[in-house]
């Protein structure tokens, strides 16, 4: 800030670069370019949570405006105008939109002019001109020009984020909230609002689906606004609510007239899987999604809500790979999951000694019985589980003396397999 504050006192006379060097220098711009991005690209630590890093054609472009910048100040031997700076602040105005630190930026381009000090030196090898004092002075106008970017980046981060907050935001989240916790007076009340705010609400109903990013094997840390933008992106219909609800959630109001409308959010669901994936590139973010039931009416919406809480909960613990987890598809498993007691009996029951924890090899024959009741053959299950048949056929022969019965007879099937998908909610 200090160097930008003497840049605005009255001009003085500035030494200048020795023209062969600004010369071969402007030669190299673009490849100079190319390698700052693809240093920025391969070394600083994006934050990957979100899923959308900034894009490598916008890295490449700052890295274009930070030479010009650079070149245009040592070629006129003067400060850079607002103007320049501003061209070369642009990825700061991306990160405060995508609610995203400013610390990776500012990380980018210090290694950006670390690439670029580098290439001049290559540029100055053997230079006539190259003495230390016109090193000296090469070094002091690039690591200027750093600091100025710094903090204009910051400035305009700051700035951007202010504004991206105010923008009535918080009107819209004091709404969105009313809808899912059934805080609200009158339905004719909440509709002023809604059009007041240019949000319209449909009367009749909506379907709720929680969503969450998922980064490797966890939630992503602010996934939750990474999903609103990718969610804004996608096309839906008029009165579609969206709203990141804390840092790592998405919360999806899909306007419905029946229980059939459910089906839509679910498809809406993959599209953004689809859109999330597709953007998070090495990231490899993936999304989990609870969808409740549909209920009549605004009053309605507070009930799918908590319904896609409780799906989006049971399907991260029945299947950790899945996308979508259905309410209305989970109503059993969740029945008797709100009865603890109940459902030990049942899996005590169905399982039996399987459950001993003395047994010799009891989380593997488990997994081989499951295994072999979600895929249904014996050669299905070996390859799920990565075995040979022949070990799979000797420990269903085991389970089956374990257990006691048929493990083919459908109604055994169907006991054994919630008694398994039971016992993971407990």
């Amino acid at each position: 800030m200090a160097i930008k504050s003497k840049a605005a006192r009255p001009a003085r006379s500035a030494p200048r670069l020795p023209p062969a060097l600004i010369a071969e220098l402007e030669r190299r711009r673009s490849g100079m370019a190319r390698h700052m991005a693809r240093a920025v690209v391969s070394l600083v630590r994006w934050d990957d949570s979100t899923g959308v890093p900034p894009q490598r054609t916008a890295i490449a472009r700052a890295c274009e405006a930070g030479l010009d910048l650079f070149l245009a100040a040592a070629r006129e031997a003067r400060p850079a105008t607002n103007e320049e700076l501003r061209r070369v602040a642009q990825l700061g105005i991306l990160q405060a939109r995508s609610s995203q630190s400013v610390e990776p930026i500012l990380s980018a381009y210090r290694i950006a002019a670390r690439v670029a000090w580098d290439a001049i030196l290559a540029a100055w090898r053997g230079h006539p001109e190259a003495t230390p004092e016109a090193i000296m002075l090469t070094a002091n106008y690039v690591f200027t020009a750093l600091d100025q970017v710094a903090a204009e980046v910051t400035k305009t981060y700051l700035h951007a984020r202010e504004q991206h907050l105010q923008r009535g935001t918080r009107a819209q989240a004091r709404l969105f909230h009313a809808l899912i916790s059934d805080n609200f007076d009158s339905e004719l009340e909440l509709q002023k609002q809604a059009l007041a705010l240019n949000m319209p609400i449909v009367p009749t109903g909506y379907v709720v689906a929680v969503c969450n990013l998922i980064v490797g094997s966890r939630d992503g840390e602010r996934g939750g606004q990474a999903l609103a933008d990718v969610a804004s992106a996608l096309e839906t219909p008029r009165g579609e609510i969206h709203h990141a609800t804390d840092p790592s959630t998405l919360v999806v109001l899909w306007p419905a007239e029946s229980v059939a409308n459910v089906d839509a959010a679910r498809q809406f669901v993959v599209q953004l899987q689809d859109e999330a994936v597709k953007r998070s590139g090495t990231a490899r973010a993936r999304v989990r999604a609870g969808i409740g039931g549909y209920h009549p009416g605004l009053r309605g919406i507070s009930r799918s809500y908590l319904e896609a809480q409780q799906a989006i909960e049971a399907g991260r613990k029945l299947r950790p790979d899945g996308i979508v987890h259905r309410h209305d598809e989970l109503i059993p498993h969740l029945v008797m999951a709100q009865n603890p007691r109940l459902a030990e009996r049942f899996v005590l029951h169905s399982l039996g000694r399987l459950l001993d924890r003395k047994l010799r090899h009891r989380d593997q024959l488990l997994e081989t019985l499951d295994a072999y009741l979600v895929q249904g053959s014996v050669k299905e299950a070996a390859a799920a589980l990565g075995l040979h048949r022949h070990t799979v056929l000797y420990r269903l022969d085991k389970l089956r003396e374990l257990l006691g019965g048929d493990l083919d007879e459908p109604a055994a099937r169907q006991r054994l397999h919630f008694a398994l998908e039971l016992r993971k909610l407990l």
